[in-house]
């Protein structure tokens, strides 16, 4: 082989490389990860050109500030912005809910990584830290895509996740 196909072949053989490794980490999860589920909230999509999809809030990103340790706090005032966190969870009836949040990556147990994005005061007036997951859009099949927005805005949606080291994809969702 002369230089000129060495050097072919290498300027192929890099970009599916690099595709490859990305890949790696979503079905890594989706084979060896595990499910749990997350109980939704209601939420109204409005965007009309993506097609039948349901868009997904979680009530693990409402959590209460009490469940938040004081370092996560601490940092959050000093930098006051979006802060890296894990979330660890424990089953109740079925569903998964935060206990604890932390900056700290848990050594055992079911957690999510998440993005501290603020805290606030709610509608009930308690303080809670809201986090983001980057698991909030579904798509459906087409022409089911009513069915499931009134689901979604009566928080009738359990939303089944594959979770490995904190990482999550969202697998399925189902109705109550």
């Amino acid at each position: 082989m002369n230089s000129r196909t060495k050097q072919l072949i290498l300027a192929c053989t890099f970009p599916v490389l690099i595709l490859v490794v990305i890949c790696v980490k979503p079905v890594y999860t989706l084979l060896a990860g595990e499910e749990i589920i997350l109980q939704t909230m209601p939420v109204d999509p409005t965007d009309l050109f993506r097609g039948d999809y349901v868009a997904l809030r979680y009530e693990a990103e409402e959590v209460p500030k009490q469940l938040v340790e004081d370092e996560v706090l601490t940092k959050y005032d000093k930098n006051w912005g979006e802060l890296d966190v894990y979330v660890l969870l424990a089953e109740k009836k079925g569903v998964h809910t935060p206990v604890k949040v932390t900056m700290k990556k848990p050594s055992r147990g079911i957690y999510l990584k998440g993005t501290l994005n603020y805290i606030e005061k709610t509608e009930d007036g308690e303080e809670h830290a809201f986090i983001e997951y980057n698991l909030d859009k579904y798509y459906v099949e087409d022409n089911t895509g009513t069915e499931w927005e009134k689901a979604s805005a009566q928080g009738d949606i359990l939303a089944k996740i594959k979770v490995n080291n904190g990482y999550a994809i969202l697998k399925d969702i189902e109705m109550k």
